[in-house]
């Protein structure tokens, strides 16, 4: 069991890197989308381009998994994909295997999209990571492959908890 002082140290370093990334990362993304003058990219809101971003990685998605990626609830996360639908963005439809499930995709335009957006990420990490050697960006790989393995092992014990 951890102690309160390692406790407030853990949740010290994990905002301190929140804060860090969001500087340094989300930042720059954030202002290159609304430099942007791709289609209508730059209407989108400020939660969307990581919605497109994740929808675009796993391809179809249940929107309660989307609404725990993104911390949102319900209604949010409705009123969100409405509003993608309607500038034809993302699509809808029936899970054939379970019809009471709704999947969410991706439309062509949505999919432009998402390419967009990934070559802006790709261009603002590849310039970040200009600033490392490559002992760096070797620490930095394991250090994120150990943060995800320790976030996977986290999010299988509390799924099993429900």
């Amino acid at each position: 069991m951890l102690d309160d002082n390692r406790i407030r140290e853990l949740r010290l370093i994990m905002l301190e890197r929140t804060m860090l990334f969001n500087k340094l990362f989300e930042r720059d993304v954030s202002q290159k989308i609304s430099r942007a003058r791709f289609e209508e990219l730059e209407k989108l809101g400020k939660q969307q381009p990581t919605v497109i971003l994740i929808i675009g990685m796993i391809g179809e998605i249940i929107p309660s998994y989307l609404g725990l990626c993104m911390n949102l609830d319900r209604s949010s996360l409705s009123r969100m994909i409405d509003s993608m639908e309607t500038k034809g963005i993302v699509k809808r439809r029936t899970d054939p295997e379970d019809r009471r499930k709704v999947l969410v995709s991706l439309t062509e335009k949505g999919e432009r999209y998402y390419e967009f957006l990934l070559g802006i990420m790709e261009e603002v990490h590849a310039s970040i990571m200009d600033f490392l050697d490559e002992q760096d960006l070797r620490e930095y790989e394991a250090c994120l492959k150990t943060e995800v393995r320790i976030m996977k092992k986290i999010d299988s014990k509390l799924g099993g908890e429900e």
